[in-house]
């Protein structure tokens, strides 16, 4: 795997972000696909852990909530991106993640905010929808991004040196 990848994630999560998109499900994604072999779901807590050391740590809720919803959208790039590459693995892992992230990480905001109760998981889901498509759209680029620095790094590795 390569650490350029992951600091430059980390970087990016670290700075001011319009909209507040981050490339930590992208950098999900990338684990899965390059990850440690059976440790490829810890990548996206790297820069979740820093920025949350460096900025503060917020409801125990939330973030356990947060953590686990990168930590299973990771498989959806272990699943789609691990052994193939091409637009529709893209498009297929980009949509499970940010559901699976959706999905999971809304919970820990209904349990941190809203009442216990079917209409209040409902209507945090409604609410959050606005940033399921933020995800979709900002985890599309930052894999473009990634993938695309991962993949200058691999040409860069295999050029002979000149001497």
């Amino acid at each position: 795997m390569k650490t350029v990848v992951i600091v430059l994630a980390t970087i990016i999560h670290l700075l001011p972000r319009p909209f507040g998109v981050s490339p930590v499900g992208a950098l999900a994604l990338y684990g899965g696909a390059f990850g440690p072999k059976g440790y490829f779901w810890a990548v996206p807590f790297i820069p979740l852990t820093v920025g949350a050391a460096l900025f503060g740590f917020y409801d125990l809720k939330v973030m356990a909530f947060v953590y686990l919803g990168f930590t299973l959208a990771s498989f959806a790039g272990n699943r789609f991106l691990s052994t193939g590459r091409k637009l529709p693995d893209f498009g297929v892992a980009i949509g499970a993640g940010a559901t699976i992230f959706f999905l999971v990480s809304n919970v820990g905001n209904w349990l941190a905010f809203y009442p216990r109760t079917g209409t209040a998981l409902l209507e945090c889901y409604l609410n959050g929808l606005p940033f399921l498509l933020q995800s979709v759209v900002a985890d599309a680029f930052f894999c473009y991004v990634l993938f695309g620095v991962h993949r200058l790094q691999e040409r860069t590795d295999k050029e002979p040196v000149a001497a």
